[in-house]
């Protein structure tokens, strides 16, 4: 396959603009349900208890509305290929599979977060205008380049992977479905790790008995353990998650088309 049938700029450019126009009005709607969300939560506060809501109250609401609003709009991104009126008009589109994926992937992560910023910050503004204006208290300003909000969206770019995946993977409520799954895959792993813990670490959890030098050396390797596979983990979900299931949406996508 040539490169140009694979990727190309100019073609990839109009599909992007394509899902963009297909998708604005669901965006709108989205926000707005996002604005009224943010104005249930942050109203009462201004008018029943002023100055009780500190510059923390952002670093839990903005995480929480990025989580929601994104794995709704990653699970809900491939929802045209399972419907039999739309999938022969997307799969008909004139760009390739892996152009295909790219678009509803940057739409996602690099289209959503910024925009999603965006948004709560004017909403933000917004609310401080209310609280100076009709109760002469200064509401909580917000800080997009606070360490947690940062890593809160980075979380987010790599775990919502999974959601784009979810979406393509399960024809009927693909939120609920991804995750149920996860959980499902997590609690099996936890069990699974808990026995091979029970098995390496038999002496250890054999009986109570009294702290000895061995029962020492056990608790110093079990925590040793610990770190080491939380090292793993770490490095794991950081490097390996995103692209795992980048891989596995854009087979599902061909296969899908076939």
């Amino acid at each position: 396959m040539k490169t140009t049938h694979f990727f190309n700029s100019k073609r990839f450019v109009l599909l992007l603009r394509n899902d963009l126009l297909r998708n604005y009005r669901t965006m709108l709607v989205s926000a707005g349900a996002v604005a009224a969300l943010y104005f249930v939560i942050t109203l009462p506060p201004i008018f029943f208890s002023r100055g009780s809501t500190s510059p923390d109250f952002h670093l839990g609401l903005y995480p929480a509305l990025l989580f929601i609003g994104g794995f709704i709009l990653s699970s809900s991104a491939f929802s045209e290929i399972h419907h039999s009126q739309k999938n022969t008009s997307f799969f008909m589109l004139p760009a390739s599979i892996f152009e295909k994926m790219v678009s509803k992937l940057l739409l996602t992560t690099i289209g959503y977060v910024p925009a999603s910023i965006l948004l709560y910050y004017l909403l933000t503004v917004t609310t401080s205008g209310i609280a100076a204006i009709f109760t002469g208290w200064s509401f909580p300003a917000f800080n997009p380049f606070n360490r947690e909000i940062l890593l809160s969206v980075a979380i987010y770019l790599v775990t919502q992977s999974m959601f784009l995946f979810g979406g393509l993977y399960f024809k009927n409520h693909p939120l609920m479905k991804t995750l149920f799954s996860q959980f499902a895959i997590t609690f099996v792993l936890s069990i699974f790790a808990f026995l091979v813990v029970r098995i390496v670490y038999r002496d250890f959890f054999h009986g109570m008995r009294f702290i000895d030098e061995f029962m020492f050396n056990d608790m110093v390797s079990f925590e040793h353990l610990g770190k080491n596979l939380a090292t793993i983990f770490k490095y794991l979900f950081w490097i390996c998650f995103a692209p795992y299931f980048w891989i596995l949406s854009y087979l599902r996508l061909g296969e899908t088309e076939v």
